[in-house]
């Protein structure tokens, strides 16, 4: 009777042994993908993660993403009662950056129903390909009523000539690839109400990288380091 009794009082912890060590089993090899929209202080952009659960709190991450970046100084201004097509003063080149992403996930808290909050942490490295190019405004020529579309030149263009700023194709062929390196982390919350949704955001913090000295601003000195703070709404779909 007393060799019953101890197996009677261990038993059900027994079973939640049992049954947590097959949902770390089972959870191994389950994929998942998310694609989000990314603000930061540098900007805004896009984002996709492909991941592959290694164990039952581990994930791997594949994706990219994609975003423009901006001079910490940049502010746009408006012209001749334009309120639509602001240009940023001074600006010599626009940034945009493509990330190929590696990286994990690792669950920090696990919703406990299926509509509560899953929290993680985590983190991204890769190369950063920048693309430089040059800015065009649309100026007024004051010996005819005629707009064009001109590279930006601080020596003669001013607020008194600029109407707005041009396409951001134009110029788009004498741009310049500029290879970096970027890191990101930050903490993933998941408020999917499906126990196959994906649906929440991510909070954190991004820098990139590049060897060489970028010029953006006019009267400013190049900078190959950015970092900014983010934030970032995901949705997505787990795949079993």
């Amino acid at each position: 009777m007393r060799w019953l009794g101890l197996f009677l009082l261990f038993l059900p912890f027994s079973g939640t042994s049992q049954e947590a060590a097959s949902q770390e089993i089972t959870a191994v090899n389950y994929k998942d993908f998310s694609v989000g929209l990314n603000f930061n202080t540098s900007g805004w952009g896009v984002a996709f993660d492909f991941g592959i659960q290694k164990t039952y709190k581990y994930k791997q991450l594949f994706g990219f993403t994609f975003t423009n970046i901006r001079h910490e100084k940049e502010y746009k201004i408006y012209s001749g009662g334009n309120v639509t097509r602001g240009y940023y003063f001074g600006k010599l080149n626009s940034l945009v950056s493509f990330r190929p992403v590696y990286g994990g996930k690792a669950l920090i808290f696990k919703a406990q129903r299926e509509n509560g909050i899953e929290i993680s942490l985590k983190w991204s490295i890769g190369p950063s390909i920048g693309f430089l190019k040059p800015v065009y405004l649309r100026i007024d020529n004051l010996s005819s009523t005629i707009t064009t579309d001109e590279k930006y030149d601080p020596s003669i263009h001013s607020t008194a000539n600029i109407t707005s700023r041009s396409s951001y194709f134009k110029g788009f062929f004498e741009g310049r690839i500029k290879p970096g390196a970027f890191g990101k982390i930050g903490f993933d919350f998941n408020f999917a109400a499906l126990r196959k949704g994906i649906s929440g955001g991510e909070i954190g913090i991004i820098t990139d990288y590049f060897p060489q000295d970028l010029i953006i601003l006019h009267a400013n000195e190049g900078v190959n380091l950015f970092t900014s703070f983010y934030l970032q709404f995901n949705l997505g779909q787990k795949l079993y």
